[in-house]
This record gives C-alpha cells, sequence and structure tokens, in this order.
C-alpha cells in the first residue's frame, strides 16, 4: 500500500473513532473546575458545578445538524 493511501485511511479511520467517542461520550471534564464543580469556594460557572461540559466536536456537531434542519424547512 503506498503511503499516502495508508495516511488517507488511517486519518478516515482516526475520524470514525473520535466521532463514535463524541457519540458515546458527549460529555468531557470541566477545564475550569478540573471536574470538581467548585471553583474558588463556589460552584463553578461554566459548567453550573457538574464538573462536565460538552466537548467542541459534540458543540459542532450539533450546530451543523440544528442548521440543517433549520434549512430545509
Amino acid at each position: 500500500m503506498p503511503l499516502p493511501l495508508a495516511a488517507i485511511v488511517l486519518g478516515l479511520a482516526a475520524a470514525l473513532v473520535y466521532a463514535f467517542r463524541l457519540w458515546a461520550f458527549p460529555y468531557g471534564r470541566c477545564i475550569w473546575c478540573r471536574g470538581d464543580g467548585i471553583r474558588g469556594g463556589t460552584y463553578c460557572r461554566r459548567c453550573d458545578g457538574s464538573g462536565r461540559r460538552v466537548r467542541l466536536g459534540r458543540r459542532i456537531h450539533d450546530r451543523l445538524r440544528r442548521e440543517y434542519r433549520n434549512g430545509i424547512r
């Protein structure tokens, strides 16, 4: 298998794994409170004290899906 073709296949496989992880685990740890839910003695405002936030890739996916749905109406 030539090198460029192998790189393309590897890139597609990595993209599929990332898409599966976004589907299976849409939330990640909050970077502001490091998943504790408390920052500076009070609840973290970024994650509302849950310690979990929606991942960037999932936010992009949701935005594209919403734009597609609103565009076909």
